[in-house]
C-alpha cells in the first residue's frame, strides 16, 4: 500500500481535480477584479469638492431669498417636442399678491445632461403682465434640462422643469 502523497493517482480524482479548478477560478477572478479597479477608478472624491460645497451652500441661501420673496412661476411647455420643431415656451411668474410682475430681463437656459456642447438659451419676450414666451427648437433628442430666470433689479427668480424631447 502506497502512502497518499507518493500516489500519482490522486490527481485523476474528480474531487481533486475540481479543488484545483475552484481555486484556479477564484484566483483569476480577484485577478480581474484587482485590474479593473486599478485601471479605472471610480472618482468618487471630485478634486473641487471645496467649491461645490461652496456652491452648496450660495444655493441652499438663494433658495432661501428666493422663498422669502413670496413669488411663484410656472414654466408651460408644449405636450409633444420634437427636434427640429420650433415652438413656443411660456413662463407665467407672479408676485406676493398673484398679480403678474413686469420685469427686466427672463432668460431661458437648456442643458442637455449628457452633452454640453448643445446647451443654450433664449431670451423671453413679455406677452402680458407676468407671461412670457420664447419660440425654441431643440437640436437633439433626449432629456433636456430647462431653467427660466428672471431678474428685476438685484432680484433673482428662478424656475426649473426636466423635458423629454422626442427624435
Amino acid at each position: 500500500m502506497k502512502i497518499s502523497q507518493d500516489n500519482p493517482q490522486a490527481l485523476r480524482n474528480p474531487w481533486v481535480l475540481g479543488m484545483l479548478v475552484f481555486l484556479f477560478v477564484f484566483l483569476a477572478a480577484n485577478a480581474v477584479f484587482i485590474y479593473l479597479a486599478f485601471s479605472s477608478p471610480p472618482s468618487l472624491v471630485v478634486k473641487d469638492f471645496y467649491e461645490k460645497g461652496e456652491a452648496y451652500a450660495e444655493t441652499q441661501k438663494r433658495i432661501a431669498e428666493q422663498e422669502a420673496l413670496g413669488w411663484s412661476g410656472m414654466l408651460m411647455v408644449p405636450t409633444n417636442s420634437r427636434v427640429n420643431q420650433t415652438q413656443t415656451y411660456e413662463a407665467v411668474i407672479t408676485g406676493k399678491n398673484s398679480a403678474g410682475l413686469l420685469l427686466d430681463s427672463v432668460t431661458l437656459f437648456a442643458f442637455r445632461p449628457s452633452d454640453a456642447n448643445a446647451d443654450f438659451s433664449v431670451e423671453m419676450q413679455k406677452s402680458g403682465h407676468g407671461s412670457y414666451l420664447a419660440d425654441v427648437s431643440f437640436s437633439l433628442p433626449g432629456t433636456w434640462d430647462l431653467i427660466v430666470e428672471a431678474k428685476q433689479g438685484d432680484t433673482e427668480f428662478v424656475i426649473t422643469r426636466r423635458l423629454r424631447i422626442e427624435p
